[in-house]
């Protein structure tokens, strides 16, 4: 199991909020199928910041959004990752991003200060996108019997 049992009646439901952070869940179908999860993240009263993810076999997947590195969506990214590691069983968090990108220097210093490692491509772990980096960061566990 990857959700607790709380975590996972309450992805049920469709949503569930931890301070400015909103989680959306797509359907749950079955155990050991993917799982979409939107993390919104309030700014303030008119904005939220986005992180689309995938959540399959204890890794959740991230899409790195436009202006990542902004102020905001830095402390999105740190709320996101501060309720993996809580509500969830997730062992590896993988971010990705377009080669192409402008910014793709500073995104590599900023995830690898967060603790993310480039990732090579034929990873098994990755799907078989083209042109696309993906860094890991592996989520400590020192014991969590109630997300086992």
């Amino acid at each position: 199991m990857f959700l607790s049992p709380w975590e996972a009646a309450r992805l049920a439901e469709g949503l569930t909020r931890a301070g400015n952070l909103t989680v959306f869940a797509g359907d749950l179908l079955l155990p050991g199928l993917p799982v979409q999860l939107d993390f919104h993240f309030q700014l303030g009263p008119h904005s939220s910041a986005h992180w689309h993810g995938l959540l399959t076999d204890g890794k959740l997947f991230l899409d790195t959004p436009r202006g990542a590195l902004d102020q905001n969506n830095r402390e999105s990214l740190t709320a996101t990752l501060e309720y993996v590691e809580e509500k969830t069983a997730v062992n590896l968090v993988f971010v990705n991003f377009q080669l192409a990108r402008s910014d793709r220097g500073d995104l590599f210093r900023a995830f690898s200060y967060l603790g993310f490692e480039v990732v090579r491509p034929d990873h098994p772990s990755l799907p078989p996108w083209e042109d696309v980096i993906f860094m890991v960061c592996p989520l400590e566990r020192d014991c969590c019997p109630e997300l086992a």
